[in-house]
């Protein structure tokens, strides 16, 4: 009896920690996706809510642990991209992409190497900038346009350094970043 129920136990763990896991990421053609049930799609958020608990609880006691910074920016991510919130304006994806960015800038200064923390930050800031081009005349005064413009300029310069030092460093995909640049203007 006592086994039995030792053994259920243990089942029923393994079945909880099995479905905390992180998302996992797939490369296709020089882009980074997060990998749900074996598809390249937009997880179902209630599935990383617990797991992006634990990454923020885990990036409070130790500010520098790369892995959390890149996993929790992978969320931030996956949840706020075009796939996921289409429209440019949808409340909170701009806040959430921003952080996405300090944290995967922040994996990568603390010295991150991997390949996938370069491609994530590329997207990132190319995502910021869809963000921006919901802008109309009428959503704000001069000094926000200027200041919104400002920072949209910023990120497309970015964008753009990092498409091309991934295409620079992955040859086999470098018409896919080239392709990938930021080529809109910020205009109202």
């Amino acid at each position: 009896m006592k086994k039995n129920s030792i053994l259920l136990l243990l089942i029923i763990c393994s079945a909880l920690y099995s479905k905390a896991q992180l998302p996992q990421t797939k490369s296709v053609f020089g882009r980074l996706y997060t990998v749900e049930d074996g598809l390249l799609q937009v997880p179902p958020k209630e599935k990383y809510a617990k797991v992006a608990d634990s990454l923020d609880k885990n990036l409070e006691k130790n500010q520098n642990d790369t892995v959390s910074l890149f996993n929790r920016a992978l969320i931030y991510y996956a949840y706020n991209q075009m796939l996921a919130a289409p429209y440019q304006r949808t409340k909170g994806t701009l806040e959430n992409m921003t952080r996405a960015k300090e944290l995967i800038e922040k994996a990568i200064r603390t010295g991150m190497n991997d390949f996938r923390a370069k491609q994530l930050r590329a997207q990132i800031y190319s995502e910021l900038c869809f963000r921006f081009t919901g802008d109309e005349s009428w959503m704000f005064n001069k000094v926000q346009f200027a200041s919104r413009k400002k920072l949209f300029e910023s990120y497309k310069l970015l964008a753009n350094r990092y498409f091309d030092e991934l295409a620079a460093q992955d040859k086999n995909n470098a018409y896919e970043y080239k392709k990938r640049k930021v080529d809109f203007i910020y205009n109202h």
